[in-house]
Order: structure tokens, then C-alpha cells, then sequence
């Protein structure tokens, strides 16, 4: 009996840890990339496609050095003259945010709450 009150409380506990890392991403900030490598934007690529869970995402070489908000849609379907196969895409862009905490940099994804740690870029404050 005494083993089941210790795992429930060691849930407890790390279900509590879950939410107030959850809180802490309320207090980051908006971060630009303080320099662009070709590692740091693999990492970012890597970082959104796995947020968006797609194999892969291209960003422009100066993504997050202007603003930490990037707005994605993705490519439209063509034949192969370049004519537009489906038409109109109409789906909504996906937004992520870059953001710096404690001197540690993430992207965001808003639509799904969820965050990727950037430990190669190098951030600073918006």
C-alpha cells in the first residue's frame, strides 16, 4: 500500500513540474537570432518540422533576424510547368515564435502549445 501512495505522489510530482515549465514559457521572451550559421538554421528546420510534424520546413537564411515571429504555409502543389494543381490553398499559416529564456533560445508553435529547445543558436532579446 505504502508503494502506491509513493508512485502517486512521484506523478504528482512530476505532473507539477510539467505545468510550471509550462508557466515559465508565459515569462520568455521574444528572441532574434543573434547570428545565422548553417548549423543554427538546420536546427531550426529540424526544430519546426518536428513542432509541425512534417519531414521537412524551409526557412529563409535570414528567418528570426528581423522579427521572432515567422509565419509558414506550405508549398503549393504544382505540375511540372509550374501550373498551380489544386487551386487556391486556403489553409491557414502555421506561426512560430523564437524565444530566449535564462539565455536558452526555443521556437514555439502556437497552434499546438508545444516548444523545441535551440541548445546551437544563439539568441538575444527582441
Amino acid at each position: 500500500m505504502k508503494i502506491h501512495h509513493l508512485l502517486g505522489s512521484l506523478l504528482l510530482l512530476a505532473g507539477c513540474s510539467l505545468q510550471a515549465e509550462g508557466l515559465r514559457i508565459n515569462e520568455a521572451s521574444p528572441a532574434l537570432l543573434s547570428e545565422s550559421s548553417t548549423d543554427s538554421k538546420a536546427e531550426l528546420q529540424h526544430a519546426i518540422a518536428s513542432l509541425l510534424k512534417t519531414e521537412e520546413v524551409l526557412i529563409a537564411d535570414d528567418a528570426f533576424m528581423q522579427s521572432s515571429r515567422l509565419s509558414l504555409s506550405r508549398a503549393p502543389h504544382t505540375d511540372p510547368n509550374g501550373q498551380l494543381i489544386m487551386g487556391r490553398n486556403f489553409e491557414m499559416p502555421d506561426m512560430v515564435q523564437l524565444l530566449i529564456m535564462d539565455k536558452q533560445c526555443f521556437v514555439y508553435h502556437e497552434k499546438s502549445d508545444q516548444n523545441r529547445p535551440l541548445p546551437l543558436s544563439k539568441c538575444i532579446v527582441e
